[in-house]
């Protein structure tokens, strides 16, 4: 039985979603499955309401996770507010769909070798840096995922050449040149991966 499976039976056995359980090792997809599982994101068009308006940031950000949380197995959804938001997989998931594109760490730097200092964390001892980002930018006027970028928090300043700043929270920008160097491409650890 896959990886992929043995998540879906486990999440099916009882009500408790397995997607916000603690990590665990054997369970846990490698970057490159992962990558693998979520390729189908791409061309993802953005959820839109009774209007046509793409939702808000908090539905369509719940929306974008549950999702991934289904393309890798998950059968109920994440809850709301958690970091990293599936914490079965150690996954932050963020999607954007603005002209311009600022990444809200929250409280958390992405390079900090600080354990995440949570009940759901005492045996797994993840760092921040441990933490894997999902990043989907799906840009105006389609409002389609166009690029992914899926990177531990240790490889977030390498790829976009940035390192998030902190007023309130962290926060780092991806310009426009970036983001049309890598429209209709997956980045995986720094590196271009094969759609």
């Amino acid at each position: 039985m896959s990886k992929r499976q043995r998540i879906h039976a486990m999440d099916l056995e009882d009500g408790d979603p397995l997607v916000n359980a603690p990590a665990e090792p054997r369970l846990l997809f490698t970057m490159q499955e992962v990558a693998i599982l979520l390729k189908p994101l791409m061309g993802l068009a953005a959820p839109r309401d009774d209007t046509n308006r793409i939702l808000e940031v908090r539905p369509k950000g719940h929306w974008f996770e549950f999702e991934v949380a289904k393309l890798l197995g998950y059968h109920y959804p994440p809850g709301s507010g958690f970091f990293p938001d599936l914490r079965h997989q150690l996954l932050e998931v963020k999607h954007h769909t603005g002209k311009s594109v600022t990444i809200d760490f929250g409280h958390h730097h992405p390079g900090s070798k600080t354990v995440v200092d949570a009940r759901w964390n005492e045996n797994t001892r993840a760092r921040i840096c441990d933490i894997r980002y999902l990043i989907a930018l799906a840009p105006p006027p389609q409002f389609e995922v166009s690029g992914l970028v899926l990177a531990t928090g240790e490889q977030i300043h390498g790829i976009f050449g940035v390192s998030p700043t902190q007023t309130i929270k962290y926060q780092m920008g991806i310009s426009n040149k970036w983001r049309t160097e890598h429209s209709g491409k997956m980045i995986v650890g720094g590196k271009e991966f094969d759609l």
